[in-house]
């Protein structure tokens, strides 16, 4: 009787682990890849913009300019981010959301976007004038310092639709902080 009970019980086991086996298939190769857990990033930037209208040139050739730079990425090639830009000398300011495409899911990740906004210099008495809708194209990169930290180096042109029609090209250097779990590395199986 005791034999017929240990004979079942240790059936049981090995049909339970049966259950859970997997099959093998020895052309299989494992692949580590990198899945966005917290894709939101929070930093600071700092650049220069150069005066290209006349008008503009006349205030200042260049601007020293400061930011707080938000991103959100997406589908592992897309960003969305929101830039807070104050530019001196004078009362500059502006806001532009952009959409980047990143070419490469690396530590080194170079990218092409446009952006929409609003930005303001200060050239003259009347505010109307001076505020206006405004549009950028740019090209960088991103470099995965760690996982919670990135830096962003970027080539802006900008085009401020106000009375003057005001333009400038810059260089901005930026800093994100994101969550220490901000990506994972994964073991995945690829099949060939």
């Amino acid at each position: 009787m005791k034999k017929t009970k240990i004979t079942f019980i240790s059936a049981l086991m090995l049909l339970g682990h049966g259950a859970f086996a997997e099959e093998v298939n020895i052309h299989e190769k494992a692949d580590t890849t990198t899945v966005s857990l917290a894709p939101y990033s929070l930093g600071l930037g700092a650049g220069v913009i150069s005066a290209l209208s006349p008008k503009l040139k006349d205030e200042s050739p260049a601007f020293m300019k400061m930011s707080v730079i938000q991103s959100i990425t997406f589908m592992d090639k897309w960003n969305v981010g929101l830039d807070l830009d104050w530019l001196l000398p004078g009362q500059n300011w502006g806001g532009e959301l952009s959409l980047d495409y990143l070419f490469a899911n690396t530590a080194l990740q170079p990218f092409v976007g446009a952006g929409a906004g609003m930005r303001y210099f200060e050239t003259g008495n009347n505010f109307g004038e001076n505020i206006g809708a405004s549009g950028t194209v740019h090209a960088g990169v991103l470099i995965s310092v760690m996982d919670e930290l990135q830096l962003r180096v970027r080539v802006p042109f900008h085009v401020v639709m106000n009375k003057e029609m005001d333009m400038g090209v810059g260089l901005d250097l930026g800093i994100l902080f994101s969550s220490p779990q901000r990506t994972n590395k994964v073991r995945k199986l690829k099949y060939q």
